[in-house]
């Protein structure tokens, strides 16, 4: 862009033309844009520029292009202290950071939104009422952990298992029901053995409620993902001592699911009841600090994100060119809780957490009077033909800033020595001295 392109387009622009009026006849009492008051002891004109101090003040029609030129050289904020030791408009610092936040290539590229804040599922009222299941494994001897959780009670079941199919895991889920009952749903994943049509009709045919976790966030079923932790911890010890963890893990944590004390090898005097509103108490409190705690060193906080909204969804990075999002936006079509229904503009729907989500903002207008190599052509003759052009006002207008800068500079100095820095307190002595004379 050049000073020739500037004029032209300041010429006809009504703001900077009224600017040219006032700085003619001094009559800033009617000038229709009031945000070129504060500053007007800054503003001069060469031509048909309107400068403040040294910096060119652009018109309406060239601002758009200008943020693009710097964006390119200068990606993300970092513009903004680049565009103002150049040019200035009213408002460019809001221009700027909105034209940042609207850039489409930025967005792919750059963070995450926060996390939302985590949501505390209330404890059942009675045991085995809600589970969660998950499979554990593979593990070095080929097998896999079916573990069972009852959400009241923490108690839960595992099976030692090398079938993995949707017939073997309802067999296990019955097996374990003809112990304890039948709960009233389970939570589980979205693996293949608990999504297909098998599964669907076991789960209808004994009425039970079917829980999935939304995809790619395992911290939805967080009961079984923190008992898998437990039970590999366990596996692990078991296996560095040689012994075999098949037969290592029956014993489990059962007082809150029979309401007693199981008899073990260690003595015990006292049976021991179970006190239901402690117990539930303790889980509420210790869920609310937990979530305390982690929304606050997550950084967490609500999204904005609501249905119709255009969003970024999170991809995983095939490689270091990759960017974070899937170029695409997609369109949100539902929002339960932190679960969201997006939808791609082929009409294939995904549904992710809202973590994984970045809400786009689309530019409102893309499109430039010219190109970067428009621009940018014959820099060079025309900066020299205007300098030349306009050299005595240019030389006349350095002179006299150069004055009145020295001039503001002296008195805000004399306005500082005047001023206190800090209001001074009124001291006044106890009045148990009331009585005494004190030098």
């Amino acid at each position: 862009m050049t000073t020739r392109e500037i004029e032209r387009a300041s010429e006809n622009d009504p703001e900077l033309k009224a600017v040219r009026e006032c700085l003619v006849h001094s009559q800033w009492h009617r000038i229709e844009f009031k945000e070129y008051l504060p500053i007007r002891s800054e503003l001069c004109s060469i031509g048909q520029l309107v400068l403040r101090g040294t910096r060119i003040v652009i018109p309406i029609s060239l601002r758009e292009q200008v943020l693009q030129l710097a964006h390119e050289g200068h990606p993300g904020i970092v513009m903004k202290t680049f565009l103002r030791s150049k040019v200035w408009w009213p408002g460019m610092d809001k221009s700027i950071e909105k034209f940042c936040r609207s850039c489409y290539g930025c967005q792919l590229v750059s963070q995450p939104s926060k996390p939302e804040p985590f949501k505390r599922t209330e404890s059942p009222s009675a045991p085995w009422q809600h589970l969660a299941a998950d499979l554990l494994g593979p593990l070095p001897s080929n097998h896999y952990m079916f573990v069972l959780v009852d959400y009241y009670s923490r108690y839960f079941e595992v099976a030692a298992t090398k079938n993995i199919s949707s017939e073997n895991i309802t067999s296990l889920i019955s097996k374990f029901c003809l112990t304890h009952g039948l709960p009233l749903s389970i939570h589980t994943d979205n693996g293949p053995q608990f999504v297909s049509q098998h599964f669907k009709n076991f789960m209808s045919e004994h009425g039970k409620v079917h829980h999935r976790t939304t995809p790619l966030w395992p911290q939805a079923n967080g009961e079984v993902e923190r008992q898998n932790r437990s039970i590999m911890k366990r596996v692990k010890i078991v296996q560095g001592e040689g012994r075999d963890w098949k037969f290592e893990l029956r014993v489990s944590p059962s007082e809150l699911l029979f309401g007693r004390k199981i008899r073990t090898k260690l003595p015990e005097l006292i049976d021991y009841n179970v006190n239901d509103f402690e117990v539930r108490d303790r889980d509420a409190e210790q869920k609310e600090k937990g979530k305390i705690y982690a929304d606050k060193r997550r950084g967490a906080c609500e999204s904005d994100i609501r249905v119709d909204d255009q969003v970024l969804v999170r991809q995983d990075r095939e490689n270091k060119m990759s960017t974070p999002f899937v170029p695409s936006p997609f369109k949100v079509v539902e929002k339960i809780g932190n679960s969201v229904l997006v939808e791609s503009d082929q009409g294939v729907q995904y549904r992710r957490n809202v973590t994984h989500l970045k809400k786009f903002i689309e530019r409102e207008n893309n499109d430039l009077s010219c190109s970067q190599s428009d621009a940018n052509k014959n820099v060079v003759n025309t900066e020299s033909e205007f300098i030349s052009s306009h050299k005595d006002d240019y030389e006349n207008l350095t002179e006299s800033s150069n004055f009145d800068e020295n001039k503001c500079l002296s008195s805000r100095q004399d306005e500082t020595c005047s001023m206190k820095d800090r209001p001074v307190r009124l001291k006044r002595l106890p009045s148990k001295f009331d009585d005494f004379v004190l030098k």
